[in-house]
């Protein structure tokens, strides 16, 4: 529920009854808000911004759509400030946390909710950073309760020791026998034992991401969480996967749906060359869902799927294979009312685990995590699967990394930024960037900060800018091979 409008109506229907005293109470107005009321606006706001994310940068760069018209300056890799947005608006949802925290301070709710508002700030946090590298942490979100209206940028390495020690602690908060007292958990419905998998779960995934750089301590503590499911349990089925399922009622609607997004614009997302091929090649029922046969095929007896290539020039992208008839766009289900927006799935936590094993991070069975991985995958998607799949040459297990984060790649499909994060990371999967590429054949590294960072937090920003080499998107993430 909006705030705002929460608290507007509670003021109409007080000044409605003038003088005269009515029992005129709203039972679904809230008469004072509480963690329960903000919680809700809180993974509603973030779960959309993980969606345009993964819609309009994410897919782009990491080729897993591509336009087809003359919009193409993502998958060209020509980002602006503008694209940055997005991402570092999620700064805003601190100030709602630090409301829901205050409210558990001031005895407004049990401490669970402390707790859930820490992983998600840690989520936020992980997200803003692995975007821009080095940015506001320690002064974020003190605007109201210490005037600090210019944070500094702390270095990113800074950062991740920063959300690693509070995920811990976070986890640790959770009190499982015990739920949410106002409600408003529209994730888990109050299973606090599934928050616990989540914030372990998501401590595992920046783990990894800094085990290159500090593998001592990462591989240290990813072998404890492992090695000990009953301290540290995380995500083991789809039953556990975060995600933010939309209502169908509008606002609460997936933010491709057409109530937000024209269905002619948002056919000019074609699933890309790579992923069709790769999917076809592998006899991958995921690629029934991930993309539409060509209209041309659609209502026929062979339907058939075709993906584009990224960064053809443009009247080639537009023609290629005969024109927009003859090319697949994005699965009918993205432009579902209810489709769901994804933080973190299970699928995901079994190629960690499988990764943690070959490396050697604990005893554990990395054959069977990377299977589990796969048959999760296709389960989240609705996809038939068959045992013949992991038989097949390019899917078979071999022992080594390769395969599990093409598989991981595949799986990441619609997951916020976190596929370009691990391609930053690992360097697979081996993409090709397309001919009209603008930066020499590379992905970009991060986004440029916002244009609002360069006027209003001009001094942070250009300290922070000459730190990481450049307000460039060839700069570097502290974690990045």
């Amino acid at each position: 529920m909006n705030i705002k409008i929460t608290m507007i109506c509670a003021i109409i229907l007080l000044t409605a009854g003038g003088c005269e005293k009515i029992d005129n109470t709203n039972p679904n107005v809230p008469s004072a808000v509480n963690p329960g009321v903000v919680l809700p606006q809180v993974l509603y706001s973030i779960s959309n911004t993980l969606t345009h994310s993964a819609f309009e940068i994410n897919n782009e760069l990491i080729q897993y759509t591509c336009m087809n018209n003359t919009f193409t300056e993502v998958q060209r890799f020509k980002l602006q400030p503008s694209n940055s947005n997005q991402v570092w608006n999620l700064y805003n949802r601190l100030r709602d946390l630090n409301d829901i925290n205050s409210m558990v301070e001031n005895g407004t709710g049990h401490g669970n909710y402390a707790a859930i508002s820490g992983m998600i700030r840690v989520f936020i946090l992980s997200m803003i950073t692995d975007a821009f590298g080095d940015v506001p942490y320690s002064e974020a979100g003190k605007a109201t309760a210490a005037n600090v209206f210019t944070p500094k940028y702390d270095t990113q390495e800074f950062i991740y020791k920063g959300l690693i020690d509070e995920l811990q602690r976070y986890s640790q908060l959770i009190d499982v026998t015990a739920g949410l007292d106002f409600g408003g958990d529209l994730i888990y419905q109050g299973d606090m034992l599934k928050w616990k998998k989540f914030g372990n779960s998501l401590l595992l995934r920046l783990l990894m991401r800094t085990a290159e750089r500090q593998p001592a301590e990462a591989s240290a503590l990813i072998g404890q969480i492992l090695s000990d499911p009953a301290q540290y349990p995380v995500m083991e089925s789809n039953a556990d996967n975060f995600l933010y399922r939309y209502q169908g009622s509008f606002p609460d609607v997936f933010p491709l749906a057409p109530s937000y997004v024209r269905d002619f614009d948002f056919k000019y997302k074609s699933v890309s060359a790579f992923v069709v091929d790769s999917l076809t090649k592998f006899g991958d029922t995921r690629l029934y869902q991930f993309a539409r046969p060509t209209n041309a095929s659609a209502n026929t007896a062979n339907p058939v799927y075709v993906g584009l290539p990224n960064a053809l020039p443009v009247t080639e992208s537009a023609n290629y294979n005969g024109g927009y008839n003859f090319q697949s766009y994005l699965g009918t289900r993205f432009q579902s009312d209810r489709e769901a927006a994804i933080w973190m799935t299970a699928s995901e936590v079994f190629f960690l685990k499988a990764e943690a094993a070959i490396r050697g991070f604990y005893q554990g069975d990395a054959q069977q995590a990377y299977h589990d991985g796969i048959k999760h995958s296709f389960d989240y998607w609705g996809a038939p699967f068959n045992d013949d799949y992991l038989a097949h040459p390019s899917v078979a297990f071999d022992g080594t990394l390769p395969k599990v984060y093409l598989q991981k790649y595949f799986s990441l499909f619609f997951t916020g930024i976190e596929a370009w994060s691990d391609y930053r990371r690992t360097g697979y999967p081996r993409l090709v960037p397309g001919p009209t590429n603008v930066n020499n054949g590379r992905i970009p590294s991060r986004l440029p900060y916002p244009l609002s960072e360069q006027s209003l937090n001009q001094n942070n920003y250009r300290e922070a800018s000459q730190r990481i080499g450049g307000d460039d998107m060839n700069s570097k993430m502290w974690w990045q091979n």
